[in-house]
């Protein structure tokens, strides 16, 4: 019969991290495994103290009553020695209505806690797993809120993406018209230096004609002079 009080060992933390998240499945199934490892556990502890108890109460002959002490011990060593060391804790009396002074065990505190142990190493087993699924979810927990931060931060970035393209477009929008209204001044300001020549050469060509008009008059006041004195000899 195998030492079913050997705890297995949990599983190392690198698995657990390498596993991914514990299957809750599972989880919930190694919960309700639990009473029928128990179950299982008594019916092989009853099977094995009914073999156990038919080897210490094997028949033996009548024996004298001087013979009693000097048997009693020999058969309660031999009887330690059939039995697993550390197994199985009996106490033990003499028995009341025999004649054949055979040890009566009283009884097996040892089988008895092997299943106590099997079950609080299972146990230990969920404690240990439920306490992995629990880090696994904070940590899920963690990387979702993470995860929410970062969209959230991307979000936020294309945003302002489009707002510097938008800032950018108009930018050049602005540069465009701009550059067109430069285009339009230097006209107007061609148009405008050639109004000034023409104007200028308005005026040069209006002091030509005062200029003339001064002549004219001269000349006109002196053919005046001349037409008054012929005027005047022929009078006389």
């Amino acid at each position: 019969m195998h030492d079913r009080s050997h705890k297995p060992q949990p599983p190392e933390a690198g698995e657990g991290a390498g596993g991914g998240n514990v299957d809750r499945v599972l989880f919930k199934n190694l919960v309700e495994m639990v009473p029928l490892v128990e179950s299982l556990m008594d019916r092989r502890v009853n099977s094995a103290y009914s073999r156990r108890t038919s080897l210490v109460y094997t028949p033996a002959p009548p024996k004298k009553a001087s013979e009693l002490e000097s048997v009693k011990l020999p058969q309660s060593v031999s009887a330690k020695k059939r039995r697993d060391p550390g197994d199985v804790s009996k106490k033990s009396t003499p028995d009341s209505n025999g004649d054949n002074g055979l040890v009566v065990p009283l009884s097996l505190s040892g089988a008895e806690n092997k299943p106590k142990d099997d079950v609080a190493g299972l146990r230990e087993q969920v404690d240990y797993l439920q306490k992995k699924l629990l880090e696994k979810e904070e940590a899920l927990r963690s990387a979702e809120s993470l995860v929410t931060e970062m969209n959230a931060a991307y979000a936020t970035i294309d945003e302002l993406r489009r707002l510097v393209s938008d800032k950018e477009a108009l930018i050049r929008s602005t540069n465009s018209q701009l550059h067109d209204a430069k285009i339009m001044l230097a006209d107007k300001q061609a148009s405008v230096e050639k109004l000034e020549w023409e104007v200028k050469m308005s005026n040069k060509k209006v002091e030509d004609l005062q200029g003339d008009v001064s002549n004219m008059g001269f000349e006109i006041s002196s053919l005046m002079a001349f037409f008054d004195k012929i005027s005047e000899n022929l009078s006389e």
